[in-house]
């Protein structure tokens, strides 16, 4: 679930079956520090330097698609953070400043991860990859920030005081009753799930991302590294969307899960199945499974007037990431990820639907309703690919 300035929220993740398979400143190397509260662990991960300042993973560029490349608009893309997260200056590759609000450009700038003290190092630094293998495939954004939860509920007790601190510290106008309100990692240590809180508002002087892990499912699991590609795409998503008022913001989307989840969802399994080692049956078998949900969907129900907090909730994640891979099926992938949202921000979220598509959102959930989904499942997985 990804969420407009939000206290902290928790996203209760869809259900799914278990697949086997800085501190704010400068930042020198990558190291473990004993941060703020007693026994609390601030994992700051750089894999590189320069001129002192954190930087996006080697290999990483403008374009997100991992090539060094900076010529033409990539290079105006481009940009460095300086000094610390709080209000930063940019520049770009030239080396020109430009506003300080560089809200939905790729960026540099290295996420901060956070975790509670029970939280092995393995387990940060594969969050740290899969992190990085989503950025390289679409492209840095931030300032984000990473907060990994254990099981201990003592410990994500310690872990919520810190990040409530480091919220009032980097400038955003909260209180610790405000900040902790809803849900908190505790309710990550005792029941799991992941979500993202984005903070864009008029009132704070930070903007940024805020991605919450839990240890459920634990990290030896295919869907622990799907869970963290899920709500990368999330960050993606709202990267795409600048006003910092929450009208707008939320006119770019849509209320009911069905399209920011089933799309995140979708990307995240499309580009988990590319990874060396990931078994070449791994994307059309998890697809399948998602189909399970249809019997429960009931035959006059359309995804889209699915709710959050709802017990068909799973279904919108479930059955709309099989609507965004019929999008892609009709289109490509490009379209969908680049074209669709490259022009969300100015033409609104129907118009540049109908701009990347060709047809209504309303239309083509029609045909994907009562044509799409009443194909045989071989005939529907064959549109994976």
């Amino acid at each position: 679930m990804a969420k407009n300035n939000p206290r902290f929220v928790k996203k209760k993740s869809a259900p799914q079956s278990f697949h086997a398979g800085g501190s704010i400143g400068l930042i020198i190397a990558a190291i473990i520090m004993v941060a703020g509260i007693a026994g609390i662990y601030k994992w700051m991960v750089i894999p590189a330097l320069e001129n002192d300042r954190a930087k996006a993973p080697s290999g990483l560029a403008a374009n997100g698609k991992g090539d060094d490349s900076n010529s033409g608009d990539q290079q105006q893309k481009l940009i460095k953070s300086t000094g610390s997260n709080l209000d930063s200056t940019t520049i770009n590759a030239s080396g020109i400043p430009i506003n300080n609000d560089a809200w939905g450009q790729v960026t540099s700038q290295y996420p901060e991860f956070y975790a509670s003290n029970d939280v092995p190092k393995y387990q940060i630094d594969l969050t740290k990859k899969w992190y990085e293998i989503a950025a390289k495939a679409w492209g840095n954004y931030g300032p984000t920030e990473f907060w990994i939860v254990g099981n201990s509920q003592s410990e994500a007790i310690k872990l919520t005081d810190q990040y409530c601190e480091l919220r009032i510290k980097k400038g955003q106008n909260i209180s610790k009753t405000d900040c902790i309100k809803g849900h908190s990692f505790v309710d990550y240590s005792k029941f799991g799930g992941a979500g993202l809180s984005t903070f864009r508002n008029n009132w704070d002087n930070w903007s940024g991302f805020v991605v919450g892990i839990s240890s459920k499912p634990p990290p030896e699991v295919d869907d622990y590294k799907v869970i963290i590609l899920h709500e990368y795409f999330h960050v993606y998503q709202h990267a795409h969307v600048f006003s910092k008022d929450d009208f707008e913001r939320d006119s770019r989307n849509k209320k009911n899960p069905w399209w920011a989840e089933g799309g995140a969802e979708y990307m995240a399994q499309l580009l988990y199945s590319k990874q060396n080692g990931v078994n070449s049956s791994y994307l059309k078998s998890a697809m399948k499974s998602k189909l399970n949900s249809l019997s429960q969907l009931g035959s006059n129900v359309n995804i889209k007037n699915i709710p959050y907090d709802d017990e068909k909730t799973h279904i919108a994640y479930d059955i709309g990431a099989w609507f965004i891979a019929f999008l892609i099926y009709k289109t490509n992938e490009e379209t969908y990820r680049v074209k669709f949202f490259k022009n969300l921000n100015e033409m609104g979220f129907e118009k540049s639907f109908m701009n990347s598509f060709g047809s209504s959102s309303d239309k083509l959930l029609e045909e994907f309703h009562y044509k799409f989904l009443k194909l045989s499942t071989e005939d529907m997985l064959k549109i994976i690919p």
